[in-house]
């Protein structure tokens, strides 16, 4: 690799890595504002993607009628989806938490079952003790979705700081680069 193109795989490396980092420290300090932002810009996404299904199925002269109306009626659910998260981003975080928690609820039970009903290339007290995890990690996050939506946040921005400050850490010296 030249020694240009090595310089500029260190600059993408360190801008990539600051920003984790500056993302990190901001999701640990502010969790819910930083998750309500997601909603928010994810909120934005649905309208406009909405938007261009609909502008789609209204100029897609020469293609079949069915798909034009499946397209226009899907654009206009997806765009109301997203005016939903601009109104009140809480709902789709909400709405992705309970769905989480159930899930760990059904994959605990799943285990636990599993253990019981001794599923091949699984070892019964490990499975137990996973499902039974599992369940009331899930209890827990049924109960309180807003509290498990923050720690959630924090738990990404520590693993960002950590990349980040690794991918630093990692990066070879100037020296390195030069040869």
């Amino acid at each position: 690799m030249d020694s240009r193109a090595v310089r500029t795989f260190r600059v993408f490396v360190v801008v990539t890595a600051v920003v984790a980092i500056a993302l990190g420290v901001v999701a640990v300090a502010w969790p819910r504002p930083t998750l309500v932002l997601v909603a928010v810009l994810f909120g934005v996404y649905l309208v406009v993607a909405g938007a261009l299904r609909v502008f789609a199925a209204v100029r897609g002269h020469g293609t079949a009628p069915v798909w034009r109306w499946t397209s226009g009626v899907v654009g206009v659910l997806v765009g109301l989806a997203g005016l939903l998260c601009l109104v009140d981003p809480a709902v789709p975080l909400v709405v992705y938490a309970v769905l989480a928690g159930l899930g760990f609820v059904i994959e605990g039970i799943v285990a636990v079952v599993g253990a019981f009903a001794g599923h091949p290339g699984s070892s019964r007290v490990p499975s137990t003790v996973s499902g039974v995890l599992s369940v009331l990690g899930g209890i827990a996050v049924l109960v309180a979705p807003g509290l498990a939506l923050a720690v959630f946040t924090v738990l990404a921005g520590i693993a960002l700081i950590v990349v980040g400050a690794a991918a630093l850490l990692l990066l070879p010296p100037r020296a390195a680069a030069r040869r």
